[in-house]
């Protein structure tokens, strides 16, 4: 009984702190290097008694109390929101604001994760034609293609089901001339490719008229032959002389 309580507790205690790394790793804010941001505390009722601070990753940033000591005037709103300027990739992380009375109780707080991304690149679609499986192949090239999203457009017509980086059409569904683009998105941004109309040899149809070609070539000279044996089978042909159109018939093919 004591080793399933163990047991029991281990496991709800591992699953709190999965829990904890999921809200971790939790984006509440999106930002691209160079960007302007506002991280909203929003306490509309701020005077210069309150005392006012942010914190960055454990670091303070921000302290008002009466006068800045810490961090720039113009960087905080009259609310007491916290406006980042020219973001950097060292900008990420969580923000914790926090407003108190003159009595130092707390008033407002506001914390949230931001994460900076970098806009995604125009991608590249291309092709290649699979005669084995009778599919074309497309891929969306992109740099960094971790952590975005795929989607695919044939004939202005998003195909729902499609989200991987590759996409196979079989050749029936390209009988027609048809256009297909991949776009490639991230929580800040979105681009297309340019439309691409994949274009396969016939090979197949070539080797199909080929086939009909031979046969029906096989089937003339089987029924040239039949035509010969009933001619001598009604005595208008003699032995040696069937026997003879039957090699010149056997040399032609």
């Amino acid at each position: 009984m004591a080793y399933f309580t163990a047991m029991f507790g281990a496991a709800i205690l591992l699953g709190f702190i999965n829990l904890l790394m999921a809200k971790e790793d939790t984006c509440d804010l999106y930002a691209t290097p160079g960007q302007s941001l506002t991280l909203p505390l929003a306490y509309e009722r701020l005077t210069n008694s309150h005392i006012l601070r942010w914190v960055h990753n454990n670091t303070v940033i921000f302290y008002r109390q009466g006068k800045v000591s810490t961090g720039k005037p113009e960087d905080i709103t009259s609310n007491g929101s916290l406006v980042l300027k020219k973001i950097l990739f060292s900008s990420q992380g969580i923000y914790k604001g926090h407003v108190l009375h003159p009595n130092n109780t707390s008033a407002k707080t506001w914390t949230g994760r931001l994460c900076v991304l970098d806009k995604v690149s125009k991608p590249q679609l291309s092709y290649s034609c699979d005669f084995s499986s009778m599919a074309v192949n497309l891929n969306c090239h992109v740099t960094k293609p971790e952590g975005l999203v795929f989607s695919w457009t044939l004939d202005k017509e998003t195909l729902k089901s499609e989200t991987k980086q590759t996409l196979s059409i079989s050749f029936i569904d390209l009988k027609a001339e048809r256009s297909f683009t991949c776009d490639v998105a991230n929580k800040i941004s979105k681009a297309s490719s340019d439309k691409v109309r994949p274009t396969c040899p016939p090979l197949l149809s070539f080797k199909r008229q080929t086939v009909m070609a031979v046969l029906a070539g096989g089937g003339g000279l089987i029924l040239f032959l039949l035509f010969v044996i009933c001619l001598w089978k009604m005595s208008l042909l003699s032995l040696p002389t069937l026997v003879l159109t039957i090699w010149f018939c056997r040399s032609l093919s």
